[in-house]
């Protein structure tokens, strides 16, 4: 039978030995989902992850897994409950089918759009111009500074022991998921990142896909962490240039405004860096 989902080149057996291999102590485990992905995990020290990540990442080509770091343990990730509450095996092949299919710049475009609108509508009188400033890249990138020759370095959030709230925090766990790239794993693993707030609609799992697909063909974003409201990318090509970087900015700003909620701030500041940290409240 045809299928969207993705066939990793190694076997999950052949995963979890070599997992076992080199992570003794922290023996790796196997879960599947209620829809039938079979996710391979292990713990690993927190001050050691990004570079057991980068490995892996360079690795994808020839596996086939893609790893993402997580507070969310195996369990977690598999167990019935919010996270996968009517995500069976033909909803998963169906959700996966629309995000290989779609538009991701069309997609990404309408989202991003959407959410200014709802900003827009909040508007008080004579905010509009203001309000443009932030949200139009053409209008946003005469504010910013010029541009720079290298990268600035980005700041994690939520991987270091000493910068998270989760409830382990010595310890991460890297999930290997089978998946073409990072931008499909919120739809292999619903709910794992929870994208909305109080005041605005969750997006679906496709919509975060559409964003990081493009992010990853415009700037070489990768996922890299997502524990529910908390998501790290890491980005290879940040934008330098003051119109490249406007235009990061306000994608993110119509992403997450929890945490981007100066448009201008961003375009000088993380937009320019090579770890994006995003938080939903």
């Amino acid at each position: 039978m045809n299928t969207f989902l993705h066939q990793p080149r190694l076997a999950a057996d052949d995963l979890f030995s070599a997992l076992r291999m080199l992570f003794p102590q922290t023996q790796p485990t196997r879960s599947t989902t209620t829809a039938g992905v079979e996710v391979v995990s292990v713990l690993v020290a927190s001050d050691r992850v990004r570079d057991v990540w980068d490995e892996w990442r360079g690795k994808h080509g020839e596996t086939g897994w893609w790893p993402c770091v997580s507070g969310i343990s195996p369990e977690g990730l598999t167990s019935g409950g919010c996270l996968h509450e009517g995500v069976d095996a033909a909803f998963l092949e169906n959700m996966v089918a629309e995000v290989v299919r779609q538009d991701h710049d069309a997609r990404a475009a309408s989202i991003v759009l959407s959410s200014f609108l709802w900003t827009r509508d909040c508007l008080e009188e004579g905010e509009l111009e203001e309000w443009m400033d932030e949200y139009d890249p053409d209008r946003l990138a005469p504010r910013l500074g010029p541009a720079i020759a290298e990268p600035l370095p980005g700041v994690s959030r939520w991987v270091p022991e000493d910068r998270n709230t989760l409830y382990r925090r010595d310890q991460r766990w890297l999930h290997f998921v089978p998946a073409r790239g990072g931008y499909e794993v919120p739809a292999l693993l619903p709910g794992l990142i929870m994208t909305g707030n109080g005041s605005t609609h969750y997006l679906h799992p496709a919509d975060d896909a559409a964003l990081l697909r493009r992010w990853h063909e415009q700037w070489g974003v990768e996922l890299f962490f997502a524990s529910g409201p908390r998501l790290e990318l890491v980005v290879d090509r940040p934008p330098l240039d003051p119109r490249s970087a406007a235009q990061a900015a306000t994608e993110l700003t119509g992403y997450c405004e929890d945490t981007v909620d100066d448009a201008r701030v961003a375009g000088d500041g993380m937009a320019r860096s090579t770890v994006w940290s995003l938080w939903w409240d």
